[in-house]
Formats: C-alpha cells, sequence, structure tokens
C-alpha cells in the first residue's frame, strides 16, 4: 500500500481518517437533535478525499500536518453534535496522543495547543455551561499533559528502535571478510551512517603511503543529489593540514560544526554549493597514527549534535577496524606468495624446483590431451659442472648453474618452463612444441652454453634429451623418462649434443 511509503504520514493520515469517521459516526447514531446533515455529508467527503490523496499522492501529504485539519473537523462535530456537552470531545485525546506517537514533542505541542484553543470554540455559539470552563481546563490540561508523556514515551521507543537498528546495521556493514574488497566495505559503512544521521552526503578519506594527502575512497550521497554532485567529491583529494579534513588529519582530533562555512580551517571544495552547511568530522587512526577522516555533511546549520558525533565516532572505530583488518589481510596475501614462492622456488638459481614440477606438470598435460596439442620435455644436463667442482671449487661450479640457468630462461619462451630438476639437471615443459620445435630450443641452449663467458678455460657443454607428447609417451611419468633416457644418449654418444627420444636413438644432433 503506498501509505507504507511515509509511516508518520501513514499514522497521521490514518488518525485524520478514522478520527473523521468516529465523528461521522457520532454524528449519525446521536440523537436526532444533534444531527446536521450537511456537517455529516462534509466530514465523509473529506474523509474520502483524504484517504484517495494519502493513497495516490502520498509525498504531497508531507506539504501539511494532518493533524491540524483533523482538530478543525472534530472541532466542526463537536459544534454539531451538542457544543458544550458533545461526547466528541474525547477525540481531541486520540489525535494529540497519535500525534505524539509519530512526532517530536516540540511538533506535538503547537498540535495540542490548537486543540486547547479550538475546544473554547463552543463558548462562541452558545450561552456558557456553569461545569463548561473547569472540565475544559481539566481536559486541556490532560491533553497537554497526554502529549507531553506520549512523546517522551514514544522519543524513548524511538531511540531503542534506532539503537537497535544501528547495532544491526553496524554489525551488517562492519562484517568484514577476508578478501572482501576493503572499498565496499567502507562505502556500506558510510552508507549506512549517512542514513542513520539524516546527512546529505558522507565521505570516507584514507591516507595516502607518504602521509600527505587524504584520497576519497567512499561516498554515499542522498535522493536528490546527482552523479556530478558524487564526482566532485570522490575526485577531490584533500591535503594534510589543508581544509577541515585536513586539519582533522593533522591533528587527530574530531570536529562538530555547526556552519563549515564560517569556520576558518575549512576550504571549499569547488563545485560545492555555498550555503550553510553544518559537518561532522573523525580521524580514522590505529593507535595514534591516522589512517583517515570521516566526513558529514547536511546543507543547513546546527544539523548535527553530540550524538551524531559519538554515532560517527563509533563508525569511526568500525571503518578502522576494517582498514585495519584489509591491511593485515593483505600483508598476510603478501607474506603468503612469498612462502608460496619460496617454497617453489631453487635457492642457487632462481628457478623453479621439482615441488613445482608436481604441481604444473599434470595441468599441462591435461590442457594438451584435451586441446590435442603436443608438449614436449627438454632434460638437459651439465657436462661441465664436475671438473669446475674439482678444479675451481664449488663456487665455480655455483656461478655455473646460476650462469646456466640464466641462459635457458633467455632462450625459451614466455610461455615454457624451466626447473631445477636435481643437481645439474634441468627439465623444460615446452607447451604446445613439437619435437622439431623442441629441437629447434634445445639446440639454441646447447650452443649458447659452449659460448657461456666464465673464464676458466674450460669447454663448457650441455647435453639434453627431447621427448613429446603424444608421440614418444601417453602418460606424464612415460614422458619424462622418454627425456631422461635420450638425454643419456647424448652423454653416451659424446656429450655436448640434443637427441630426441627414439627406441633406435639414431636421431641426435651435435
Amino acid at each position: 500500500m503506498k501509505w507504507a511509503n511515509s509511516p508518520r504520514t501513514s499514522a497521521i493520515a490514518g488518525l485524520f481518517v478514522v478520527s473523521s469517521l468516529v465523528a461521522t459516526a457520532s454524528l449519525w447514531l446521536g440523537p436526532p437533535a444533534h444531527r446536521n446533515f450537511p456537517v455529516l455529508i462534509g466530514l465523509a467527503l473529506l474523509t474520502l478525499a483524504t484517504a484517495a490523496v494519502s493513497y495516490f499522492w502520498p509525498t504531497s501529504i508531507r506539504i501539511f500536518d494532518l493533524s491540524y485539519p483533523a482538530i478543525v473537523y472534530i472541532t466542526i462535530g463537536v459544534l454539531a453534535s451538542g457544543g458544550q456537552g458533545s461526547p466528541l470531545f474525547s477525540l481531541y485525546f486520540v489525535v494529540v496522543a497519535g500525534a505524539a506517537l509519530v512526532q517530536p514533542f516540540r511538533r506535538v505541542l503547537p498540535i495540542a495547543l490548537t486543540s486547547v484553543i479550538l475546544s473554547l470554540a463552543p463558548l462562541l455559539f452558545a450561552p456558557l455551561q456553569p461545569d463548561f470552563i473547569a472540565r475544559t481546563f481539566v481536559m486541556d490540561a490532560m491533553i497537554l499533559v497526554v502529549a507531553y508523556l506520549s512523546s517522551f514515551l514514544s522519543a524513548d521507543a524511538r531511540e531503542q528502535r534506532r539503537v537497535r537498528r544501528l547495532l544491526e546495521e553496524i554489525f551488517l556493514a562492519s562484517s568484514f571478510k577476508s578478501g572482501e574488497d576493503l572499498s565496499q566495505m567502507l562505502r556500506g559503512l558510510v552508507a549506512v551512517l549517512r542514513r542513520l544521521t539524516s546527512s546529505d552526503y558522507a565521505v570516507c578519506y584514507l591516507m595516502a603511503e607518504d602521509g600527505t594527502q587524504l584520497t576519497p575512497e567512499a561516498v554515499d550521497i542522498a535522493a536528490g543529489f546527482s552523479s556530478d554532485d558524487a564526482s566532485v567529491l570522490t575526485s577531490w583529494p584533500v591535503a594534510v593540514g589543508r581544509g577541515m579534513a585536513g586539519w582533522v588529519a593533522r591533528t587527530g582530533e574530531p570536529v562538530l560544526c555547526a556552519d563549515i562555512e564560517r569556520d576558518d580551517r575549512a576550504e571549499r571544495i569547488p563545485g560545492t554549493p555555498e550555503v550553510p552547511t553544518s559537518a561532522v568530522f573523525v580521524p580514522l587512526k590505529i593507535g595514534e597514527q591516522v589512517v583517515g577522516v570521516l566526513r558529514l555533511s547536511h546543507l543547513g546549520a546546527n544539523h548535527f549534535g553530540e550524538a551524531d558525533l559519538r554515532l560517527a565516532e563509533v563508525f569511526g572505530r568500525h571503518a578502522t577496524f576494517a582498514i585495519e583488518n584489509a591491511r593485515l589481510f593483505d600483508e598476510t596475501g603478501r607474506l603468503y606468495r612469498k612462502m608460496r614462492l619460496l617454497s617453489v622456488t631453487d635457492g642457487l638459481t632462481g628457478l623453479y624446483n621439482q615441488r613445482y614440477l608436481d604441481e604444473a606438470a599434470p595441468p599441462l598435460l591435461r590442457q594438451a590431451q584435451e586441446s590435442e596439442r603436443p608438449l614436449s620435455v627438454l632434460m638437459v644436463d651439465s657436462d661441465s659442472l664436475k671438473m669446475l667442482n674439482d678444479r675451481f671449487g664449488h663456487a665455480a661450479g655455483d656461478r655455473f648453474l646460476r650462469e646456466l640457468a640464466e641462459l635457458m630462461r633467455r632462450e625459451v619462451r614466455t610461455t615454457d618452463t624451466v626447473v631445477r630438476y636435481a643437481g645439474d639437471e634441468f627439465i623444460i615443459l615446452l607447451p604446445d612444441a613439437s619435437t622439431e620445435a623442441a629441437q629447434r630450443i634445445a639446440e639454441r641452449i646447447r650452443l649458447a652454453a659452449q659460448d657461456m663467458p666464465l673464464g676458466y678455460g674450460i669447454p663448457l657443454a650441455v647435453s639434453v634429451g627431447i621427448a613429446t607428447y603424444p608421440d614418444h609417451a601417453d602418460d606424464l611419468e612415460g614422458l619424462m623418462r622418454a627425456a631422461d633416457q635420450a638425454m643419456y644418449t647424448s652423454k653416451g654418444a659424446g656429450r655436448n649434443r640434443s637427441t630426441i627420444y627414439s627406441i633406435t636413438r639414431d636421431q641426435s644432433g651435435s
């Protein structure tokens, strides 16, 4: 139902309709002497008109408060149903109490005073009955008491509902999960905070890594503002120390500003309206370090109070918690990636190790099988390492292995994987490479190894074995074994050569 668009308007509109219906029914069912048919018809029509307006144009009802016309129509009913002796006087209580349940006391008080004044209207149309003044005075006093108590109790209930909703919103908005985007988290927080404080816009700034400026990370604006307004806020960084947000970032102190236009610390954001604007600024701090600033703004002075500042500080702590968790998550992720890389990397050469080979090779073979494309493997073994170690020491051998690893990185394609398999043995995985293409790469590596400028005065060489799926094996174990056998064929044929796996073992290059 459209009345649900505004609970407050719905309650007042419903109250008016019910009051009018009660007044109409009372007149119709009362003594014949009290029936005034023009008044009956008028009340009925006004009731139907109000119901129609409330249903079809709910937003237009906010232009005026229906409590006042309700009081006027009740007064008409009182005058038409006996004046000073009318049974409809009780409806004043209904209107005032009902209005107090949905509005603050400062708005209920004029309604109550209007009821008091109009309750004296029968004095203008009939002689004074002896007990009317006393009865009316007691009734009016009770109306004011009801207005105050109902408003007080309603305000307390509203505050309890507000706090409960606040806690629920905070819990939902700050339920940070590892991997969740920090910007999305902060957008949720500022959106909830803006709604709870009835702000026109809310901004969460984050401190840059160098600590010199604040960058808008999350913005939420009220309905009625355009996307251009949001872009103005999101595209304007704030230097630390400049403007109100910069002052808060530098000092770490919160600010509750009745009118930012009158504050010397403020600095206008280009493109924002030049009107009195109330604002709240809260620093986001991890320990003593300011990592951001939370800002609330409302067009119009004196919109925010201490309660809004405290609420912003609560949300600020949750935003800080989210930022700290995000940083911790990022740091943990970086540490994990670093440890992960170390676990699959050979410490001497920087190449992948056998653990990585065990993880990477099966998916490559499955991909080759599914796409019906070849997968070649090179088994590379040094012919010179033992001689270098024996004559010049292990430092010379380590240098040779590092240089050889770098050489192989340069000679293979970007899609290929070079692995230090064990000691001076290396495996190179060549996806989508035929046997002939694999042998060309093997020969490039072998010839480049001969020319490595190590300066030790001994010949440098490698032996290479070549095997290809599906020509030489159907599974990974058979493919590795075939490449290994071809490498030993190269060594047996005089070293410093590449050999394609074959049962006859006669396809070697040197």
